[in-house]
């Protein structure tokens, strides 16, 4: 029987499947807010309204910014503490859950390894998660 699962443990499986989408998201540039007539002065008709807005073209809220950072934060961290395996495992993952074309028996056979190999490379890719968001 199999141990028993972190609290966090499916809370964090659904965020990284959020992936794909929170990226399509940021790419999204934001709508520039244009001002209208005001006063007596003349006011500035049809220019940026926030000139702090004309730099940032890309926003997400806190919530899903911080998301975005935990599983880029893990990416990084895959790839920095096993350079010689990185891309397997990051192609399990996106298999599983960006793609959820597979499951983890198909990805292992797709890449190829063990499923056992597979389901430890998914786990210690959820706990980097975890810990990017302070859940560990």
């Amino acid at each position: 029987m199999g141990k028993a699962k972190e609290p966090y443990w499916t809370y964090v499986k659904t965020i990284i499947k959020e992936y794909p989408d929170l990226k399509k998201k940021l790419a999204i540039p934001l709508e520039q807010r244009v001002t209208s007539f005001i006063g007596l002065d003349g006011g500035k008709n049809g220019l940026i309204s926030d000139p702090t807005q004309a730099c940032v073209i890309h926003d997400l809220p806190p919530r899903e910014q911080r998301k975005l950072e935990a599983i880029e934060g893990a990416i990084q961290k895959t790839k920095k503490q096993h350079p010689e395996d990185a891309e397997l495992r990051l192609k399990v993952i996106s298999l599983v859950y960006w793609k959820k074309s597979h499951t983890i028996e198909g990805a292992a056979m797709k890449v190829p390894c063990h499923r056992n190999v597979a389901g430890n490379w998914q786990g210690e890719f959820i706990r980097l998660v975890a810990d990017e968001l302070d859940l560990v």
